[in-house]
C-alpha cells in the first residue's frame, strides 16, 4: 500500500474493506517496487472486469480464458484434450455425453469444483438469449449430476459440436455458484468472477485497466509470482509509444495489435523481442449481395482474380489459397480451390457482364455509372487493415474498379456489419480455433427463412451445414466440408486477403514468453517473469 496511508490504521482498514467488497472501484496500478511484480500488457478494449460473467460475452475472450477453465481444451486442427473433465464418453448416436471431472480442483475462492458447479454454469449459459443459437443451447434436453464427479448431458438430437463449444473461451466455461447472488441461482445477479483458471480479478477501473492476480488454488501449475495488468490503449500508435516509453511490457496479438509498419522499430533492437507464432485467423472481404454489381457472380469472381494477395504485408504474405488457413480443422492441401491472380481474366469477366471501358476515367462503367464500391474497415483492433485496404484499392484500380475506403470507429464498424449493412465490401476476419470452420460458417454464412446469412445467403451452402450438424462420422463430415469449400469458391462468396500470424512485442526484461495452444488464450501469462538486464 502507498506509504502516505500508513500513518492511519483506520484508513488502511477502510481501504482493505472496500477492496474486498468491490472490484469496480480501484486506482491505476502502482509504481516502484510494486510495479516490479507487475507485467503490463497493452490491450485495445476494456476487460469489463466487474461484469466478467462466464455465461456472457462481457469482457474479452482472453480475459475469460485467463479466469475460467473449460471442461475440455482445444489443441488445434480439431483435436480435443482433457481439462476440468479428465475423461468423457459419447454415445454412438451422439445424444449422450458423460464427463468425469478432475478431483480436488478448487475455485479461486477455495470452494470445490464438482458436478453441481458444472450443472449451474451450463444451465446459466443456456438460459441466456444471446446463446440460443449455439448447439448446446438448442439441443440440450437435460443435465444430470449422479455424483460429485460425473456430469451427463442428454440431447434431443445428434449433437456434433458439443466438445468444440465447451472448449471455447465463452459462454460455457465453468464458474463457481458463488459468483452470483443468491449463490447457485441460475438466474442470480452476477457479482464476482470466480473460476478455476490461473488468474482472478484483483482490481478494475473502467476504460483504464484490469489487474489480474494469481489464483493461489490453481490446479494445473504453480501460480504466478506477478500480477497481470491489462491496460487499455485504443490507438495503435499509442501502443507503440507505450512500449518504447516503458509504460507497458508487452503488446500484440489480437488483444493489442502492433501495426505491421511499426514492427521495424522493434526488430533488430536489443531492447525488445518480437515473438511470432502460428494462427488460424484469416482476413477477408465480406460481400454485400444487395449491391447490384456484387449480386453478379462474374463481378465477385473478377474481384478475386484481380486481388494480388502477394502485395499484402510488404510482400511477405504467404500465398492465400482459400478462405481458411491450413491449420484449420477439415482443411487439406487440396480441398480449397482458389482464384490465382489474373487481372486479364478479371477484366474479361467484368466485360462479360456488360461493362465498358471508360478510357478517360480509367474505369469500367455501365449505363453511365462507374463500377464503384464502398469498402468499410476499422483500425482500433486491426491497424494493418488501413494499409491492406489501400493495397486492395490499388489492386482494383488495375482492373478498372473504384474503391472508396471508409474507416469507422470500432462500435460503428460492428453495427455496420451486423445491423445497418451500409457497405458494399467490408474487411473482416475468421474466428479462432475451436470455432473453425463450422461455428464461423454457421454464424456468418448460414441462412434460414427467418434469419438471412450475415455475410452471404446461399441455400445449398446452408443445406450442407445442416448435414454437417447431424453427421457424427468424421470421414463423412470431411466429405461435406469438401463440398462446402467448393461451393464457396464456385460462387465467390468472399475475397480472401491475408493469413494472419500471432505477433507480440515485449521488452528484453520480460522472459518466459510462451504461446498457448489457442488464440483465445494466446500467451501462457503465468509463465512470464521479469529479469534485470
Amino acid at each position: 500500500m502507498d506509504s502516505r496511508f500508513r500513518f492511519s490504521i483506520a484508513i488502511v482498514l477502510t481501504l482493505l474493506l472496500l477492496a474486498g467488497c468491490s472490484q469496480g472501484e480501484s486506482s491505476v496500478s502502482g509504481s516502484g517496487q510494486e510495479a516490479d511484480k507487475q507485467i503490463l500488457v497493452a490491450v485495445t478494449q476494456d476487460g469489463e472486469g466487474d461484469k466478467l460473467d462466464a455465461a456472457t460475452y462481457n469482457g474479452t475472450r482472453q480475459m475469460h480464458a485467463a479466469v475460467y477453465d473449460a471442461l475440455v481444451d482445444y489443441k488445434g486442427e480439431g483435436k480435443i484434450a482433457p481439462s476440468l473433465a479428465e475423461s468423457w464418453e459419447i454415445s454412438d448416436d451422439g445424444k449422450t455425453y458423460i464427463f468425469q471431472l478432475r478431483k480436488q480442483v478448487k475455485f479461486s475462492d477455495g470452494s470445490p469444483l464438482n458436478s453441481a458447479a458444472v450443472k449451474f454454469s451450463l444451465e446459466r449459459a443456456i438460459s441466456r438469449e444471446e446463446n440460443a443459437t449455439l448447439e448446446i443451447s438448442r439441443l440440450l434436453k437435460k443435465i444430470e449430476s449422479p455424483d460429485d464427479n460425473t456430469v451427463v448431458l442428454t440431447f434431443k438430437e445428434t449433437a456434433t459440436q458439443v466438445l468444440y463449444e465447451l472448449s471455447q473461451a465463452r459462454p460455457f466455461r465453468i464458474m463457481s455458484p458463488n459468483s452470483v447472488t443468491p449463490a447457485g441461482d441460475v438466474n442470480g445477479d452476477f457479482h464476482q468472477a470466480i473460476g478455476t483458471g490461473p488468474w482472478k480479478i484483483g482490481s478494475y477501473q473502467q476504460g483504464v485497466e484490469t489487474v489480474l492476480v494469481a489464483n493461489e488454488h490453481y490446479w494445473l501449475e504453480k501460480p504466478s509470482e506477478y500480477s497481470l495488468v491489462f491496460r487499455v490503449i485504443t490507438d495503435p500508435q499509442a501502443r507503440v509509444l507505450a512500449l518504447q516509453s516503458g509504460e507497458v511490457d508487452l503488446a500484440g496479438g489480437e488483444l493489442g495489435n502492433i501495426p505491421l509498419e511499426s514492427l521495424s522499430v522493434f526488430q533488430n533492437n536489443d531492447k525488445y523481442v518480437v515473438e511470432t507464432g502460428t494462427s488460424t485467423m484469416s482476413y477477408f472481404l465480406v460481400i454485400n449481395q444487395n449491391n447490384a454489381a456484387l449480386s453478379d457472380k462474374n463481378i465477385r469472381q473478377a474481384i478475386n482474380y484481380g486481388n494480388d494477395t502477394s502485395k499484402y504485408a510488404d510482400g511477405s504474405s504467404e500465398p492465400v489459397k482459400g478462405l481458411f488457413q491450413d491449420k484449420v480443422a477439415f482443411v487439406t492441401s487440396d480441398n480449397q480451390p482458389y482464384y490465382p491472380y489474373n487481372p486479364e481474366k478479371a477484366k474479361q469477366l467484368i466485360e462479360a457482364s456488360g461493362y465498358k471501358w471508360n478510357e478517360k476515367k480509367q474505369l469500367y462503367e455501365k449505363d453511365g455509372q462507374v463500377l464503384q464500391l464502398r469498402l468499410v474497415i476499422q483500425t482500433e483492433e486491426y491497424p494493418e487493415w488501413k494499409e491492406m485496404a489501400e493495397i486492395f484499392q490499388d489492386n482494383m484500380k488495375q482492373i478498372g474498379v473504384q474503391i472508396d475506403i471508409v474507416n469507422q470507429e470500432r462500435a460503428a464498424y460492428y453495427d455496420t456489419l451486423w445491423s445497418s449493412k451500409d457497405y458494399d465490401l467490408l474487411i473482416y476476419r475468421t474466428y479462432t480455433d475451436a470455432q473453425l470452420p463450422y461455428r464461423f460458417l454457421s454464424s456468418l454464412f448460414y441462412s434460414s427463412p427467418s434469419m438471412p446469412g450475415a455475410a452471404y445467403q446461399d441455400r445449398p451452402l446452408s443445406d450442407l451445414l445442416d448435414q454437417i450438424a447431424s453427421t457424427i462420422s468424421t470421414e463423412k463430415q470431411q466429405a461435406l466440408f469438401d463440398q462446402v469449400f467448393l461451393r464457396m469458391h464456385e460462387e465467390a462468396m468472399s475475397v480472401p486477403i491475408y493469413y494472419a500470424k500471432q505477433t507480440f512485442v515485449h521488452t528484453r526484461e520480460l522472459s518466459g514468453f510462451t504461446f498457448n495452444a489457442i488464440e483465445d488464450d494466446p500467451v501462457k501469462w503465468h509463465h512470464l517473469r521479469k529479469e534485470a538486464q
